[in-house]
C-alpha cells in the first residue's frame, strides 16, 4: 500500500519534523504570552495593593490626628 522509495520517505520525515517543530514552537509562544500576561497582572495587583495600603495608612493618620 505504501510502497515509497527512500527519497519519498526522507521528504515525509522532513515534513513531519517541520510540522512537529512548528506545533511545539506555537505552543511555547502561547505559554510565553500567558506567562507574560500573568506576570503583568501580578505586578499591577501588587501595585494596587501597595497603593491601597498607603491610602489606608494616610487615612488612619488623619483620623488619629484630629
Amino acid at each position: 500500500m505504501l510502497d515509497f522509495d527512500r527519497q519519498t520517505w526522507l521528504y515525509l520525515a522532513i515534513i513531519a519534523i517541520a510540522f512537529l517543530f512548528f506545533r511545539w514552537n506555537s505552543r511555547r509562544a502561547k505559554q510565553n504570552r500567558n506567562d507574560r500576561k500573568n506576570r503583568n497582572f501580578r505586578r499591577r495587583y501588587e501595585e494596587r495593593k501597595r497603593e491601597n495600603k498607603k491610602a489606608r495608612e494616610d487615612l488612619d493618620e488623619k483620623s488619629s490626628g484630629k
